[in-house]
């Protein structure tokens, strides 16, 4: 089973060889579409971290961002960029599955 870093690697060989983006874009378009990032309000992202029983503090370890970031968003100061908000969509609709890859067995 090939990785993605083998398909890269294929793809940035072909652009070197060919000499044009043509068969990037031509393989882009073979993939299934991708689901658009929801945005999420400040209450939304409280209630995906308190339906865990998270504090703020932890939500951010597993998040990778600090407690003033998750706070700001639960405030409404500042808005999660695109990796936040696709985890968050993980957490919704899979809210085990992100577990299975961050805790310690």
């Amino acid at each position: 089973m090939r990785n993605i870093h083998d398909e890269v690697l294929d793809e940035l060989q072909e652009i070197v060889e060919s000499g044009t983006l043509s068969t990037l874009r031509r393989r882009t378009r073979e993939y299934a579409p991708i689901v658009p990032l929801k945005e999420y309000t400040p209450q939304e992202i409280k209630a995906l971290r308190e339906e865990k029983q998270y504090t703020q503090f932890y939500f951010g370890e597993i998040l990778g961002v600090s407690l003033k970031t998750i706070q700001a968003w639960e405030a409404g100061t500042n808005k999660p960029n695109g990796t936040a908000l696709r985890l968050f969509q993980v957490l919704e609709q899979a809210p085990n599955v992100l577990e299975q890859f961050i805790l310690s067995p």
